[in-house]
């Protein structure tokens, strides 16, 4: 959106308006879509923000009596018929203009190409905690790294839940809101274990994963055991680029994903390791060897499929794409559930303990606050779509 260019004139052609802008630029809106936009109290809801007006309740050649300019350069149409009147600002027009097909911008991220993201991106608890520009700060982190570390944070237990909560509520699970990630015995999940953890997503055998999971060290004095991180994305991209078959079939090939325990808990989801999104670039990677269940493939395909399937596994674990770190008490790691893979090393239980805690927030409400604090510093930032 450009904010500034003003309508000087306007043409009205069959079945839409032509509007000229003072800086001699062109852009076309039908009858249609202006009349199902109108922003009036009576089409749209003036407290609350939803609309009012019912699409299938406009004629099919809905048209206007009249347009215009208005006195501060937005255009003003009287429809024919009832006599509805609606009037736009121009950089609502502006940025809302469909000529160049939809203004869909994919949020920057940088991938971790040349190894591990470095510097890891961090910000102190207390900025978080205190300001809605270190809070900001910690979720650009996220979005375009896919990882941030909170340094500094009090090692109280429930310390991560006051943090997670700076961007929503949490998203609840088998497992409880708020984790404790120690060894114990009769474990429910191999997280729960001394056990090296290979790369994975978590709650993979879900329908929706939760968007964000924070990681709180509360104690680490075990020998081993350090953190390790893998960029999905920057796996995917690896893939494309040198074995253009494997990513095809990983990103529309459905496996399935299966978890079940002793206490009820039986969920499963079947999607492709890789989802796409509408413009084809990377939405999200699933990834956990541990819940994957047996392939289920026409015969055909199930050797092509467990070769891509290793590929991408390969790429996961080699290591040109990960960052390894030891957590120290009140370190917070912050990551991205739909790109980021973790894990850990083997650790000795016996040698002192490690105990983590752990927490999840949906990817909407980490989104939705991300556009509000934008939205709040740059009132030209607006990624609300209506």
């Amino acid at each position: 959106m450009n904010g500034t260019r003003a309508i000087a004139d306007v043409d009205r052609e069959v079945d839409r308006v032509v509007v000229t802008w003072d800086d001699g630029g062109r852009s076309t809106f039908h009858h249609l879509w202006l009349r199902d936009n109108c922003p009036c109290p009576s089409c749209r809801h003036p407290s609350v923000p939803e609309r009012l007006v019912d699409t299938l309740s406009i004629a099919d050649k809905i048209a206007p009596e009249t347009v215009g300019v208005t006195a501060l350069g937005g255009l003003d149409v009287t429809w024919a018929g009832d006599g509805h009147r609606s009037t736009f600002a121009a950089d609502w027009l502006d940025e809302h203009a469909y000529d160049d097909g939809p203004r869909y911008e994919a949020p920057a991220r940088t991938l971790w190409s040349g190894g591990a993201v470095a510097p890891p991106p961090e910000v102190s608890y207390a900025a978080v905690m205190e300001s809605a520009a270190g809070l900001r700060e910690w979720l650009r982190q996220l979005e375009r790294f896919g990882v941030s570390f909170v340094r500094g944070a009090p090692t109280t237990p429930g310390t991560v839940v006051g943090l997670a909560e700076r961007i929503a509520f949490l998203r609840n699970s088998n497992f409880g809101l708020l984790w404790d990630v120690v060894s114990k015995p009769d474990p429910d999940s191999l997280a729960y274990t001394a056990h090296a953890l290979g790369p994975h997503i978590d709650l993979v055998s879900r329908e929706m994963l939760p968007g964000v999971q924070l990681l709180h060290c509360l104690v680490f004095d075990a020998d081993g055991g350090d953190s390790v991180l893998v960029d999905g994305f920057a796996c995917a991209a690896e893939l494309a680029a040198e074995d253009a078959e494997a990513y095809e079939r990983l990103t529309t090939t459905p496996v399935r994903f299966r978890y079940r325990d002793g206490a009820g808990t039986d969920v499963s989801a079947r999607v492709p390791l890789i989802r796409l999104d509408v413009d084809g670039s990377v939405r999200e990677v699933r990834y956990s060897n541990a819940l994957l269940a047996p392939l289920d493939v026409p015969t055909d395909d199930m050797l092509p499929t467990y070769r891509a399937l290793r590929a991408f596994g390969r790429i996961l674990v080699s290591g040109r794409h990960e960052l390894r770190i030891r957590l120290q008490p009140g370190d917070v790691m912050c990551f991205d559930n739909y790109r980021v893979l973790h894990g850990r090393a083997e650790f000795d239980p016996n040698s002192g303990p490690r105990h983590l805690q752990g927490c999840y927030v949906d990817r909407d409400d980490f989104l939705s606050r991300l556009r509000t604090l934008d939205s709040n510093v740059d009132p030209d930032v607006d990624r609300r779509v209506y």
